[in-house]
């Protein structure tokens, strides 16, 4: 996880009234201009080699071409995403300005929720969103989320506002992934160690791992987030819930809805369209998910002007001694090793100048088609069936295409929802108490006997509730 800096607030006016008197938002890094501003933030472009570079050695040019794995290219689809994002971040804290009666009343609220009023809190209006960035592996959903997020990525030090005391820690955004258990009680577990590095304690974790039931440990993360005044969460890798336990998924993507609700956190969900027959059963969830806009990050045709820009790019980061032309075949076999897949791309690249470094010293096509003969044979029957394009062989690959219901979610993207429904609970709602239950491994069924388990799962017995979180996190 990257080291969170902490810093003073500083304050400035967004020009946008709805944002006006809320410190948790003026303390937030400045808007850009445009988004034009927003792709040059993101835009990466190390030192590119130099001719004294080409004349090392073997081995010391090999080990500087990891360069190129760090360039990161602006594509046009993080311009959409990036504003989408830039507008759930700071909308998140619209209800929750703590210098309000209504954003006052919702902190004492949530710090003092228990277990049974934690689904009954009608009263809490939410103006967070969910957003959605949909794309095949290697497409850049996880690059674009740590170079955007990079600014947000501290925690402000309140001390004072327009004269008044107000002190308060925040945390704009945390980097969270599905593990591949896909529970909710590892997830919890992340939640907790990921808040407590981020401020140097073992304060949240210590207490979680205290809790034995699941659904108090998601009503001590949704204290936790109004504690630290969390903003949003990046949630990578939707797609492993595919591997949750019977009814695990589902719970996971109420919880997340849930968190959205009541903990009034903005969720940017990533994810391959593995995750689709996951969440295309769950209409509240999908609508949630997406209700701050959706982007698909879609593979580059070797026509695509975008894909041949890409390959400008990274031309420049040769270090192979004879320097050639970028030409049409040397173009067309790059697509032919890679599929226009980014990271394929850059990979190609890499590998194909590490084949020709004490070789031929220099990258064509014979490189691109050696390249794909060899080190990336492995990957050749997924991109044969991107070139195909041909469904029947896309299919074999879950992480390559969208299936089902899932397209209907496709023609969705890039539209953004207005949240029309109330502050009210849906009572669709499937209930995040029950996932302790779900959770827990079900024993064989045994014929001819009629006494199927103890019953303790319905035990009237309740844990006491844990005292209330501070409103205010602790300091470091």
């Amino acid at each position: 996880m990257k080291h969170y800096e902490s810093i003073p607030a500083i304050y400035t006016q967004t020009g946008v009234s709805r944002f006006d008197g809320n410190p948790l938002i003026e303390a937030l890094p400045p808007l850009e201009v445009s988004k034009e501003k927003i792709l040059e933030r993101i835009e990466f472009n190390p030192p590119k080699f130099t001719g004294a570079d080409r004349t090392k050695g073997d081995l010391v040019r090999i080990a500087e071409l990891s360069r190129i794995a760090s360039v990161i290219y602006p594509f046009a689809e993080y311009s959409r995403t990036a504003a989408n994002a830039t507008m759930n971040l700071r909308e998140a804290y619209v209800a929750r300005n703590p210098l309000t009666p209504l954003g006052q009343r919702r902190r004492t609220l949530i710090g003092t929720m228990t277990d049974e009023q934690s689904l009954s809190a009608s009263q809490l209006r939410s103006t967070a969103l969910g957003q959605t960035i949909l794309g095949v592996t290697g497409s850049g959903k996880t690059t674009f989320g740590r170079r955007f997020l990079e600014p947000y990525c501290v925690v402000i030090e309140h001390t004072e506002y327009r004269g008044r005391p107000f002190m308060c820690r925040q945390i704009p955004v945390i980097h969270m992934n599905v593990m591949h258990d896909a529970t909710m009680l590892s997830f919890c577990i992340q939640f907790f160690d990921a808040i407590d590095r981020i401020l140097g304690n073992t304060h949240y974790a210590r207490e979680a791992k205290s809790i034995r039931r699941i659904a108090l440990m998601a009503l001590l993360a949704q204290k936790v987030a109004t504690a630290v005044s969390l903003g949003g969460v990046f949630i990578d890798d939707l797609q492993h819930l595919r591997a949750a336990r019977s009814g695990q998924a589902e719970i996971v993507l109420n919880f997340f809805s849930q968190f959205i609700e009541l903990a009034g956190v903005s969720i940017i969900f990533a994810g391959t369209p593995a995750l689709g027959p996951v969440i295309e059963k769950s209409v509240r969830n999908v609508r949630k998910m997406t209700s701050g806009g959706a982007t698909s990050f879609p593979l580059m045709g070797r026509n695509d002007p975008q894909w041949s820009a890409f390959c400008d790019a990274l031309w420049g980061y040769r270090i192979v001694r004879n320097l050639g032309p970028l030409d049409k075949s040397t173009r067309a076999a790059w697509h032919n090793c890679s599929g226009g897949n980014p990271a394929f791309t850059a990979m190609s690249f890499l590998l194909a100048q590490r084949q020709e470094i004490g070789s031929r010293e220099v990258v064509d096509s014979t490189a691109f088609e050696r390249v794909a003969a060899t080190e990336m044979s492995f990957l050749r029957p997924a991109i044969n069936a991107v070139l195909s394009k041909r469904q029947n062989h896309l299919e074999r690959f879950d992480d390559l295409v969208f299936k089902g219901d899932l397209d209907d979610l496709r023609e969705w993207v890039g539209r953004e929802e207005s949240r029309t429904e109330g502050s009210k609970i849906d009572p669709e709602f499937e209930q995040v108490q029950h996932a302790e239950e779900l959770s827990k491994p079900r024993k064989p069924r045994v014929k001819a006997r009629s006494k199927s388990g103890t019953g303790k799962a319905h035990s009237k017995t309740r844990r006491p509730a844990p005292e209330p979180l501070p409103t205010i996190a602790p300091r470091i």
